[in-house]
């Protein structure tokens, strides 16, 4: 796969295609040094696979991924935004994602100069991951997709009816192409949701911090982040730290949800598996899991769990997914009790919601718990 690398930092521009290059199957056929070179190199050598940094003089990332989005939507490159592990530079990484980036991968130039294994594995892994479903797509014949818009929906098949009358909590794993994603399914929910909402993305702690700010601004039913022990007293939607798991407990008849480092060898943090799994056994498995675009495995395992105690999984059409790992990981293994495009899930997610007065109060919810 042909990649082309922006960036305003030669240190940075460097050592990116030093790893890249020595990577088979990737292959660097351009540089530039800031947003303007990069579209107009990208319009000539028509790349798979873009890295773009986001804060570059003349033209910024946001800018050159507009213009890119546009000038090569033939090509329809996959493009991988390269972000500072700042406040303001996961803000600006999630509004890429919603102009169409396919994911993000925070940089820090002290890690990177010291050929940090740690970088270098996500890089490629992250590269080969989008550039792989890049390809799958195009394969199939699927249409580029519009600037602004998530990946073009196909026809997805009928949802199966999926009963809410035995819901208490609904749990969203989240990944690769996540974020713009949970906006839609969430973003459109009336005010008075009746059950908490939680949800584990697969990203650093500062990016989770303001992906509950940017949910908390466009939700109806407001968003926070959690970071510290928490009794869950009412509905709304919780967004799990990054870096740690979030655990769910049911602790005399009330819900805690806790971030702890627990299991360390689980490979992405929060992992989905977690809140799955222990988030059927506080609720009694009176749950609805939602698994949504990624890359890997993580929630199968707790998904088969979740569905053992008594709940159902929704697993995100992979026609709608950036990347079709975690969704098929659910869905070939049996445990997806419906596949529906971000709409439809939203559809369903309308169900738990109800006019202000129908919202149960603090002490109603804790009974059902």
């Amino acid at each position: 796969m042909r990649v082309l690398v922006i960036d305003d930092s030669a240190f940075m521009r460097k050592m990116i295609t030093r790893m890249i290059e020595e990577t088979r199957g990737l292959e660097v056929v351009g540089q530039a040094r800031n947003g303007r070179e990069g579209v107009e190199l990208a319009e000539k050598l028509k790349p798979d696979l873009i890295t773009l940094d986001i804060e570059m003089p003349e033209l910024d990332g946001l800018g050159a991924l507009r213009q890119i989005r546009v000038r090569c939507r033939k090509e329809d490159p996959a493009v991988l935004m390269c972000s500072s592990l700042t406040t303001e530079g996961s803000a600006e990484a999630l509004k890429a994602l919603r102009l169409g980036a396919a994911d993000v991968i925070a940089k820090d130039p002290a890690l990177v100069g010291k050929n940090d294994d740690g970088f270098r594995n996500e890089l490629i892994t992250k590269l080969k991951t989008i550039g792989t479903s890049r390809s799958q797509r195009r394969r199939a014949g699927a249409a580029p997709t519009e600037p602004g818009q998530p990946i073009a929906r196909a026809d997805a098949p009928p949802p199966k009816d999926i009963d809410l009358a035995g819901v208490d909590a609904v749990l969203i794993g989240s990944s690769t192409g996540g974020p713009p994603v949970l906006e839609d399914i969430l973003a459109p929910l009336p005010a008075g949701l009746r059950v908490p909402v939680f949800v584990a993305q697969h990203m650093p702690a500062v990016f989770t911090k303001t992906l509950a700010s940017r949910l908390d601004q466009h939700c109806a039913n407001g968003a926070r982040l959690i970071t510290e022990p928490t009794m869950i007293e009412r509905p709304g939607i919780y967004v799990a730290e990054g870096g740690r798991h979030l655990h769910l407990e049911n602790v005399r008849g009330g819900i805690r949800a806790e971030m702890r480092t627990e299991p360390a060898d689980a490979l992405y943090r929060p992992s989905v598996n977690v809140l799955f799994s222990t988030g059927a056994k506080a609720f009694r498995g009176r749950v609805l899991g939602i698994q949504l675009t990624g890359m890997g495995d993580d929630g199968a395992k707790g998904a088969a769990d979740l569905r053992r105690a008594g709940g159902r999984v929704i697993a995100q059409h992979e026609s709608t997914c950036v990347v079709y790992g975690m969704p098929k990981a659910v869905v070939e293994s049996g445990q997806a009790d419906g596949v529906m495009t971000p709409s439809q899930i939203a559809g369903v997610l309308t169900g738990l919601c109800g006019p202000a007065g129908s919202r149960r109060s603090s002490e109603e919810f804790r009974k059902s718990a």
